[in-house]
């Protein structure tokens, strides 16, 4: 099962455990007052509980596997690499309503969002086909490995989160990179990255997260917080420091902050703050 669909079926889990009804597709856009929330804004868990707290009783749920043949995007010639995608969910969009204004969450893989520019660059062509023809499979791959190696070189392409990570990578890219190599590198350097981040948070054993709790309570950033939205963000830069830039996980992240929190609690009964 694809990322996205394990998100789609926890959705739909907490509206049976919240009792909400799920209506399977979400408001239009632009029909009146609405706030759009991305993943590296809000997680989806916070807003859930947003949609538990504020919501009238009903969540939205829109997550459709994708078919290269009926999309609402179209590529007259897609790459191979998309078209594996067959069945995968690209999209997924989460929404309530309180109080005649509509929250969405939304959430687009990667491959996606690339498919998404390639219709986007058919149904307005420009010089770029042109400048793309003229170099030469050689060309082709040299710049796409050195882009590659320059998105993942850097540390804002490094610490966005996978939902944010291909839009990040777009406004790294120069300007007057060919398409085709923009296309390719951003896949590539997403992929790899997530390969990347995945190994960095494998080697966070469940001893070594106690111990970096104790690192972390003992940093002047995390006992100057007083928020818990604030400690979490704290939390959240320091596993990226300890994972090569790469950010962490929710589920990491928030267990790392309830042991720090934890021992928090158990060194002020001993006195040790």
């Amino acid at each position: 099962m694809d990322s996205l669909a394990k998100l789609a079926r926890s959705v739909a889990e907490f509206a049976d455990t919240a009792s909400l009804t799920l209506v399977p597709a979400v408001p239009g856009h632009a029909l009146g007052a609405e706030v759009c929330l991305a993943p590296d804004v809000l997680d989806l868990p916070g807003f859930l509980a947003l949609a538990r707290k504020l919501g009238g009783g009903v969540l939205y749920l829109k997550a459709a596997p994708f078919d290269p043949g009926d999309d609402e995007y179209e590529v007259d010639d897609p790459p191979e690499h998309l078209l594996k995608r067959n069945g995968q969910i690209g999209q997924l969009s989460v929404a309530f309503a309180t109080n005649g204004i509509v929250h969405f969450w939304k959430h687009r893989a990667g491959w996606y969002a690339e498919w998404q520019q390639l219709a986007e660059d058919e149904e307005s062509p420009d010089d770029a086909e042109d400048e793309d023809g003229r170099l030469t499979e050689e060309e082709r791959e040299r710049l796409t490995a050195e882009l590659v190696e320059a998105l993942l070189a850097n540390p804002e392409f490094r610490a966005a989160k996978a939902g944010a990570r291909h839009r990040t990578g777009s406004l790294l890219i120069p300007p007057d990179t060919p398409r085709v190599v923009e296309w390719e590198a951003l896949r590539i350097a997403y992929d790899r990255a997530d390969e990347l981040a995945r190994a960095a948070y494998a080697q966070i054993s469940d001893d070594r997260l106690d111990e970096l709790a104790a690192e972390l309570l003992a940093t002047p950033e995390y006992q100057r917080a007083s928020a818990p939205a604030t400690r979490k963000q704290t939390t959240e830069r320091f596993l990226t420091r300890h994972a090569d830039g790469f950010s962490p996980p929710a589920p990491i992240r928030d267990e790392l902050y309830a042991r720090a929190q934890k021992l928090a609690k158990a060194n002020k009964s001993g006195g040790l703050f």
